[in-house]
């Protein structure tokens, strides 16, 4: 018997196990099929081709039960959410309302992540919630974005919505709804999203609804008991091997959004016995911008990184988050306080909080901890006229998305985007941006050289250009890790960094930082350039035939591979010299490397390697 079958019999001593397993599949089912009615029925890009949404299930006491192709910085702190409704409603809570928030100072993650929540009941009882949050396009901020690091205070990051019915036992608040529409750019377009996350969780009720019908009130409540038992007894055991002791790591954010740069984050995790805190205390004071982090994403930060480190056959509920504390000093930059900005929170500071806390595990966790992993920057979000139909657009996507951490055994994925989402998010295909919005797509191609080399690779980072076809177009961009570039692991190197600018029509180009509100002028082109992952182990411990291929295949140059893999390449065919090489390793050996690189801020070189005299460049550039 397996280990897992064994703890899976003790953890339902008492209840069929046959039942159990095909509860625990009935439960991911229904969240798959809310998951692709949102999908499929959403009006956006940001929704319909990047999958920025979380679709899950939790029971009447908002714990999590079930969850799908989910992005973990929603999930891991939805709940907060539901507990902010429970307490707002009390005993005003009925069959048939639907429930809407999006507050960042209620439980919620940022302004921009809508959560639509319906209760579901049978027999008058009240069992479980059927929700989805959703990232909106537009949520009437001062200026078109969604995520706007310029923002100065919750008033200027847009429309805050405390938790309020939409339905009313079954009947739409229509007032509610327009109040709710009218205070948003592209507001056709955003109803149908919003009706799409209404036929999600209306998904949900109807199969939760069967799911009681077929196995009644009881099995199912203890059908839901066990399923969060057996996570929890999978989670201690797992923190459980992990020694016990008191580990630290700092990392840096890019910049404020306004002046300063190289934003420190601490983090010191305690293991004790099957119990893991993760503390920010001594991170950076909140910045005066809108990259600060909320309570939501700070728990969901601290806690991302246990949720990997366990077998990927333990289901994500609350039995694993009761082993998992999280706190961050109210007033820094992991946890502000009102009415400070937080419209960037998901990524910012959050993605740099959840890579400190691998670097802080290397020693304890040497063969479950990442490397560091590209940080959304580099996306912007592009708006303007679009004369074809004289009506204004905008548009998100992520096609030139970072690439995705080494970990041991496995190189890094391509466009992996942020650890926000963990590869969730999905680049958009080209024909379609093309379609949809007044752009030219110019160049999507595997920038060589963008990841860091280890036994096992970064994933590599992307070259997107884009370029107006008819009016000029304003651009919002957000993130971080590119000049603190993703951190090479166990002897891994780090990442190259990456940058974005616009080309002007004599050639010169204006070089922007990750955080910045511009525009393109019809004749420009705007070229981001993301960050690779991190590498994992020595990379002079490569395989050599990969290191082979790599080259072959355009994504590892032949300098790197020999100055930094020790693999030596000759001919247009690339054979390898196997005595060079040997000879190579042998010396990179004598070397050794560092178990974390890079020790200091703004590492990257990419920036003042890319420029030329006729470039400049503007840290957190704005908009008159």
């Amino acid at each position: 018997m397996s280990e897992s079958s064994a703890q899976l019999e003790q953890a339902n001593d008492g209840f069929d196990p046959i039942t159990f397993s095909v509860m625990l599949s009935r439960f991911n089912e229904i969240v798959k099929e809310m998951t692709q009615t949102l999908e499929r029925t959403a009006w956006s890009a940001v929704l319909a081709l990047v999958h920025d949404y979380s679709c899950a299930i939790y029971d009447a006491r908002q714990r999590q039960v079930a969850m799908g192709d989910a992005l973990p910085i929603h999930v891991t702190s939805m709940h907060l959410v539901l507990d902010a409704i429970a307490e707002s409603f009390g005993d005003d809570i009925n069959e048939g309302d639907v429930f809407l928030c999006n507050h960042p100072f209620m439980g919620n993650t940022h302004v921009g992540d809508v959560v639509t929540a319906e209760p579901v009941f049978a027999n008058g009882q009240h069992l479980f919630w059927s929700v989805a949050k959703g990232h909106q396009q537009d949520i009437g901020a001062f200026i078109p974005a969604s995520l706007v690091p310029q923002a100065r205070d919750v008033w200027q990051e847009g429309l805050h919505i405390p938790p309020v019915k939409i339905y009313d036992r079954g009947a739409p608040r229509k007032d509610v709804i327009e109040f709710y529409l009218a205070n948003l750019r592209y507001k056709d377009m955003l109803r149908g999203d919003l009706h799409a996350q209404l036929g999600s969780i209306r998904k949900g009720r109807v199969r939760l609804r069967e799911l009681v019908d077929e196995y009644g009130i009881d099995t199912v409540v203890q059908g839901v008991d066990r399923i969060i038992d057996y996570s929890d007894k999978r989670m201690g055991h797992a923190i459980q091997a992990i020694p016990d002791g008191v580990y630290r790591a700092e990392g840096w954010v890019d910049s404020d959004g306004a002046d300063a740069v190289d934003i420190p984050i601490k983090v010191t995790v305690t293991i004790d016995g099957d119990r893991a805190h993760v503390d920010y205390a001594g991170s950076a004071p909140q910045s005066p911008t809108g990259i600060n982090g909320t309570f939501a994403t700070s728990q969901g930060a601290g806690a991302i990184p246990f949720l990997y480190y366990i077998d990927p056959d333990v289901p994500h509920n609350h039995g694993c988050l009761r082993h998992l504390e999280v706190s961050a000093p109210e007033g820094t930059i992991c946890n502000a306080r009102y009415p400070a900005s937080t419209s960037a929170a998901t990524v910012l500071p959050t993605d740099a909080m959840q890579d400190i806390i691998n670097k802080a595990m290397v020693d304890a966790a040497p063969d479950l901890v990442i490397a560091g992993s590209a940080r959304c920057a580099g996306q912007p979000m592009l708006s303007g006229f679009d004369d074809r139909n004289n009506e204004v657009w905008g548009a998100l996507f992520a096609n030139n998305g970072g690439g995705g951490p080494a970990a041991r055994g496995a190189d890094g994925w391509p466009i992996y985007i942020t650890p926000a989402a963990m590869g969730g998010q999905k680049a958009s295909p080209i024909e379609q941006l093309e379609l949809l919005y007044p752009l030219l797509c110019l160049e999507m191609e595997i920038e060589p050289d963008s990841m860091g080399l280890g036994e096992y690779i970064g994933g590599p980072g992307i070259r997107f250009a884009v370029q107006p076809t008819h009016s000029s177009i304003e651009g919002v961009s957000w993130g971080d890790g590119l000049e603190n570039p993703p951190h090479g692991i166990r002897g891994g190197t780090m990442a190259a960094g990456g940058g974005q600018y616009i080309e002007q029509v004599d050639g010169s180009r204006r070089f922007l930082s990750a955080n910045a509100h511009f525009r393109i002028d019809s004749a420009e082109t705007h070229v981001g350039v993301s960050t690779g992952g991190g590498g994992w182990g020595n990379p002079y411990d490569r395989d050599v035939e990969d290191v082979r291929r790599d080259v072959r295949d355009g994504i590892v140059s032949r300098r790197l591979a020999e100055d930094v893999c020790g693999v030596v390449l000759t001919g247009e065919t690339f054979e390898i010299d196997w005595t060079a090489t040997a000879q190579r390793r042998a010396a990179l050996r004598r070397t050794g490397r560092p178990p974390v690189e890079p020790t200091r801020p703004s590492a990257s070189t990419w920036r003042r390697r890319t420029m030329t005299g006729r470039d400049i460049y503007l840290l957190n550039p704005v908009l008159p």
